[in-house]
């Protein structure tokens, strides 16, 4: 499938087919500016909305001269859509500049009023808007102090535009004024109240939510890294894994080989037994690797290749044999009932020691000793340094793949000269993870 992209604003447009990708693309600007994270877009609602709320109150107070006039009148009615489209305007920065919107459209709604005479008409969404906005964004006595001075700017409106018999308020007996004043108090307290209220209410499910992706963030977060970290040591495994097979088979073989060359012409009887160890251990380092191979495939085991035990330790020494030219085993205690990772671990040690004797120490006596004791299995491998040449110096990866899977298994590993001279491998490998007294 053709599959042509293009980048705009920092995002990539597809298009499968190829054609109009461009055309798509601006579509999809255009109405990501219409998107409700836009704070364009509530305020033009919002404003929208008030436009049919004057002319439908209008419309239902025909009867009054207000009415009539902003029914019929021209020039009120541009003036009515010019303050909407004011305040609709000064909507859009209620993100940035909550407060200084707040007044102003405080100031524009007041405006309204006194220009319709009307508190009810200029009373607008716009208006009630405002308060829930600024009740989202500002807190303490700062929003207390702004909402007192908009229930003061609303009761001065609604006590100047109301009528009272026949007569505004300026007209109205002074003993009047407490009754003319308590109802649209009462009602104004309540309306900044509740539509306070429902701003609190907003302003803490964005906080929630915003809280709530954070953590999800985190959590996703945390997973990814969690998975990296097993990615890694499951590598680290493998690695070790591979390392010791292959370093001790391919050990034995190289050094077979070169026997079997130097006997070639003298004795090649003696050849060609060590060319057929080479062949035998080639099989062997095979097997292994397909029993890796098959464990990183299948997520289990291959049965024909189980995971090496503490009871195969016998054949690998007796596979040594052809290379060491003295070599021993000594077991004491009983290691059937070993979980199996302590049975690979013991066997795993004692075969990348034996291959750091064939690599470091060719010629060299060679003693292999596992012993039972109270919660853990003690291993050593002891060789004298030998008379030979190192068949390879190697990167000291060895020792450091033993250290570190007696160490997983809560064991610990030695490895160097010993008190009598000669070179010792020696770990204690906890049967429950931890060593007991």
């Amino acid at each position: 499938m053709n599959v042509n992209h293009w980048m705009r604003n920092g995002e990539w447009m597809f298009d499968s087919a190829g054609q109009n990708a461009p055309g798509q693309a601006l579509a999809s600007r255009g109405w990501g500016r219409f998107s409700l994270n836009n704070p364009a877009t509530a305020a033009v609602i919002v404003g929208l909305l008030s436009v049919p709320w004057v002319f439908g109150l209008a419309s239902l107070k025909s009867e009054s001269e207000t009415s009539n006039r902003v029914l019929s009148d021209p020039a009120t009615v541009v003036g009515i859509m010019g303050f909407l489209t004011v305040l609709t305007v000064v909507a859009c920065a209620r993100r940035r500049y909550p407060i200084a919107y707040y007044l102003l459209t405080l100031a524009g709604s007041g405006g309204l009023m006194l220009f319709l005479g009307s508190r009810s008409l200029g009373a607008t969404p716009l208006f009630w808007f405002a308060i829930m906005a600024v009740s989202i964004r500002v807190t303490g006595m700062r929003l207390v102090g702004l909402l007192v001075l908009g229930m003061a700017m609303d009761v001065i409106m609604a006590m100047y535009t109301t009528e009272r018999d026949g007569l505004t308020v300026a007209e109205v007996q002074v003993g009047e004024l407490p009754h003319l004043f308590l109802e649209p108090a009462a009602n104004t307290v309540t309306s900044f109240l509740v539509i306070g209220a429902m701003g609190k209410i907003v302003a803490r499910l964005r906080k929630q939510a915003v809280e709530n992706s954070q953590a999800v963030a985190d959590l996703h977060r945390d997973r990814e890294r969690k998975i990296a970290n097993a990615v890694v040591a499951e590598r680290q495994d493998m690695a070790r894994e591979l390392h010791d097979v292959a370093a001790h088979h391919m050990t034995g073989m190289i050094i077979q080989a070169r026997a079997a060359d130097k006997f070639f012409s003298s004795n090649p009887e003696q050849a060609q037994a060590l060319l057929g160890g080479v062949i035998e251990q080639g099989q062997r380092a095979l097997n292994s690797l397909r029993q890796i191979v098959g464990i990183l495939r299948l997520g289990e085991e291959d049965p024909d290749f189980p995971t090496p035990m503490v009871s195969d330790i016998d054949e690998l020494v007796d596979d040594c044999r052809r290379t060491i030219s003295s070599i021993s085993l000594e077991k004491v205690g009983c290691f059937d009932d070993l979980d199996s990772g302590v049975q690979l671990t013991c066997y795993r040690i004692v075969q990348e020691a034996l291959s750091n004797v064939l690599r470091h120490a060719p010629g060299s006596e060679s003693k292999v000793c596992l012993s039972r004791e109270a919660g853990a299995v003690r291993v050593r491998v002891i060789n004298t340094l030998g008379n030979s040449r190192p068949a390879s110096d190697g990167q000291n990866l060895g020792i450091v793949g033993m250290r570190e899977r007696a160490t997983l298994m809560g064991g610990q590993l030695d490895a160097g000269p010993n008190s009598e001279g000669d070179w010792a491998v020696q770990a204690l490998v906890p049967v429950n993870g931890r060593i007991n007294a």
